[in-house]
């Protein structure tokens, strides 16, 4: 705790030569729930702007006293995460088999206590916009949490204090495409630009010349990352430009419709006098790797697909084995007026309302392109659903559906923010990086689905392609990738002043390649292309979202929309203990053969109230028999309904009217009893009937489960017993009632009374309810049977 501290105060002191660390926003939560299921949790949502080099978000969570107990510092957990509500699983429920393990933005977690002391989660060059909280108090099993009456425990509630302090950067400079940028740097700053790249330019170059360093000035550092700035330790381009270099270029890839950051500084392990400083000029061209229409490849692609309106493109980054053409398809948005409910679809499928295929050969991959908007679209589920089209043939007057090749392989990927390109056997790679793909397409597994819970905001990538043949392993020597980056970079400073650089990457491959020395350069992924193979396929495939899961919940639940600081977001309500996003983990889930136990207990063990009945009705308290009678009625079909997990239940009427007769004839049954045991005349009787009945049911009608509410009957009952004992042993002057019931009755039915109330109050949980409650039913209907008098129980000639 007090080490997040320190470093917080210490990057504080780090940045503040440029800025200062200022306070952005603060927000407190409502009251937390203990963790059972997601729609326990409690969201908080924070903006970090545009232009951020440091974000703190400070939490610290606190007791709300509401009653004289004490209040007990408890644990609380809390995620964080960019861009969409945090999924996670406290209870350790398995996700769903769909909920595939893709790439996604990074999750914090934090672990406090409801001590009011601070924690902190520090992030350098965020990534701007929207950071989802989930919070809650942290869960336990609920089965070994005691049911707690209202009244007999302390009555508090915690809540978290959210502040986000940021670090930005306000005195970037916008710089457009083209200009020359003179700088002037010193040793105590660094200064920073920023440039905007529009959605037709998917890389760039900056050229750096003119570069004369003062002579105690060894290096200079290029950064360079998008939608934030760049810092020591989160960059996408870091370039160290020693003192005897005068000029420069730096290639680099861009995200389409984003705003770039570039840093340049003085290198900081070198000690600088006052007056050190170093000037250059530099200049940025973007560029589209969109395939001109004289090109081979472009021809070859447009002849691949009857529908077309697709855009052909070469993937390529700083390698020369990872060039590979494309055709991006840019999806539109229908939705629904329902939430979490749209799709995304071709053009064309807009007007013809059916599935268009999307043709394949193995020459190239395929990128699918949508768009997830901010808030609205973030709160249920996205699917992305891959099937082969059918190979029909036609023989004579019959249809034939042929089954795919056994050789071929559809490898899919998808991702928010990167193009990661499908690669044999079975992976994803982006910037080096390979992962296994999570969706493959075979002969034995004709169409695949993968589920996102709560997908982030912002520009989707969903890419596939189509294998065949063999693999033979790629190897190309270092010296040919030194060439292409050398035949690159001329080709970059030349073509801008031609005005036509969008083949460069491709011509300066073809050329490296031609030579027999670099021939092993000619790569698909990690093996060598074999022109001499080629394959085709078509796919159908079906984006969108939907709440939960597919709309719903399987049948141990119910699809819920949940708010919270305004947030909307879909999750599962589950029932039956039943666990997990969609309600399939039965590892908690009561057996059926327990739920009709559960059952059995509570409804038959209210039948002990019979006995009662007769009794007070054979003694002549006939008022008394009819309220035993009515627990007996009530309660058994209260816990009829209220039991059974919603699986054999039956409602006679709802059950909040059901409850209120449980509660209110339970309450009233230990008024008249009191009231028997008082021996009061039959008027004075009837007055105090009829007036606690109304009483009980006004305030049974406030709060039913208030530990007030049974206090009240119970207190005012021993006081009027009080009197009216006092009164008659006044005069009498000796003993007015009858020796075993004073001596044998009232201790034995005190001390039941007792038992059934510890039990009730202090022993039950939810793991043993069905078994403490029945035997609290029974309990309660033995103390009547014993404490209710007797007609000569008491003196006639002392009747008040």
């Amino acid at each position: 705790m007090y080490f997040n501290a320190i470093l917080l105060i210490l990057l504080c002191l780090r940045l503040s030569d440029s800025n200062n660390v200022t306070i952005r926003a603060r927000t407190v939560t409502a009251f937390l729930e203990q963790y059972e299921a997601y729609k326990d949790i409690v969201m908080i949502h924070l903006k970090v702007p545009q232009d951020t080099l440091f974000a703190s978000f400070k939490f610290k969570a606190e007791e709300t006293q509401m009653s004289i107990f004490g209040c007990a510092i408890r644990n609380v957990s809390l995620y964080l995460k960019h861009g969409a509500p945090p999924v996670i699983n406290p209870d350790g429920s398995p996700f769903p088999k769909t909920f595939k393990n893709i790439t996604r933005c990074e999750m914090f977690n934090l672990e406090m206590r409801t001590d009011n002391k601070e924690s902190y989660i520090n992030i350098s060059s965020p990534e701007p916009g929207t950071y989802f909280a989930a919070t809650f108090l942290s869960y336990s099993d609920p089965k070994y949490n005691a049911i707690q009456q209202e009244g007999l425990r302390p009555s508090c509630y915690a809540s978290v204090e959210a502040t986000l302090y940021t670090n930005k950067v306000d005195d970037a400079l916008i710089i457009a495409e083209g200009g020359i940028i003179q700088v002037i740097l010193t040793s105590t700053e660094s200064r920073y630009f920023k440039f905007f790249v529009p959605n037709i330019n998917d890389h760039g170059l900056v050229s750096l010349k003119d570069i004369n360093h003062s002579e105690n000035v060894k290096q200079l550092i290029f950064r360079m990352d998008s939608n934030k700035p760049p810092t020591p330790a989160i960059h996408q381009i870091e370039h160290i430009i020693d003192e005897n270099v005068n000029s420069t270029t730096v290639h680099f890839q861009a995200k389409p419709d984003s705003w770039h950051y570039i840093e340049l500084k003085l290198a900081e392990n070198v000690t600088y006098k006052q007056e050190s400083h170093c000037n250059l000029a530099f200049t940025l061209n973007l560029f589209t790797s969109k395939l001109v229409e004289e090109s081979s490849d472009y021809d070859l692609l447009q002849n691949e697909t009857y529908f077309n309106n697709s855009i052909t493109k070469t993937f390529h980054n700083s390698k020369i084995t990872d060039l590979s053409p494309y055709k991006q398809y840019d999806l539109l948005r229908e939705a629904s007026s329902d939430s979490f409910l749209f799709s995304y679809e071709l053009k064309q499928e807009f007007n013809s309302k059916i599935a268009i295929p999307i043709n394949m050969t193995n020459t190239h991959f395929s990128l699918l392109k949508f768009k997830i908007r901010d808030g609205t679209d973030v709160g249920g589920t996205l699917q992305f659903i891959m099937a082969f089209k059918p190979r029909v043939r036609r023989s004579t007057s019959r249809i034939v559906l042929e089954p795919e090749p056994e050789n071929q392989v559809i490898v899919a990927c998808i991702r928010k923010g990167i193009i990661e390109v499908p690669t044999w056997p079975n992976s994803c790679v982006s910037n080096g990086v390979e992962k296994p793909a999570q969706l493959i397409l075979n002969k034995t597994i004709e169409n695949s689905t993968i589920l996102i819970p709560y997908p982030e905001s912002g520009m989707w990538y969903a890419t596939f392609k189509l294998f065949c043949g063999t693999c033979v392993p790629c190897n190309c020597p270092q010296h040919c990738q030194e060439q292409y980056e050398d035949c690159t970079k001329d080709c970059y400073l030349n073509c801008v002043i031609e005005g036509n650089c969008e083949l460069c990457s491709v011509n300066c491959s073809k050329q490296i390649i031609a030579s027999d020395e670099c021939k092993g350069c000619n790569c698909d992924g990690p093996c060598l292309k074999n022109e001499n193979v080629t394959c085709n396929s078509s796919i159908v495939f079906d984006i969108g979202s939907h709440p939960c899961i597919f709309g719903q919940c399987s049948r141990n639940g119910r699809c819920m929309y949940m708010v919270s600081d305004g947030v909307v977001f879909s999750t599962c309500v589950c029932m039956n203990k039943y666990r997990g996003w969609d309600c399939s983990d039965d590892s908690q889930a009561t057996p059926y053969y327990m739920v009709v136990i559960e059952l059995v207990l509570l409804v038959l063990s209210n039948l002990m109230f019979l006995p009662a009945v007769y009794v007070a009705f054979k003694r002549k308290f006939y008022i008394e028999a009819i309220c035993y009678f009515s627990i007996c009625f009530f309660s058994t079909f209260y816990h009829a309904c209220d039991a059974g997990e919603n699986i054999i239940s039956f409602c006679l009427v709802r059950l909040s009217a059901l409850q209120f007769g449980d509660f209110f004839c339970a309450l009233l049954a230990i008024w008249v009893t009191l009231i028997a045991i008082a021996d009061l005349s039959e008027m004075r009787r009837s007055v105090f009937h009829m007036v606690g009945a109304i009483i009980l049911a006004f305030c049974t009608t406030i709060n039913k489960t208030a530990l007030w509410i049974f206090t009240l009957p119970v207190c005012s009952g021993l006081f009027i017993i009080s009197i009216s004992w006092y009164l008659k042993y006044r005069t009498v002057k000796s003993r007015f009632a009858n020796r075993r019931y004073l001596y044998y009755n009232i201790p034995i039915g005190a001390g039941i009374v007792t038992v059934g109330l510890v039990m009730y109050a202090f022993l039950q949980t939810k793991d043993n309810y069905k078994y403490l409650h029945s035997i609290w039913h029974m309990i309660m209907a033995v103390a009547l049977v014993v404490v209710l008098p007797k007609p000569n129980t008491f003196l006639p000639e002392v009747l008040l």
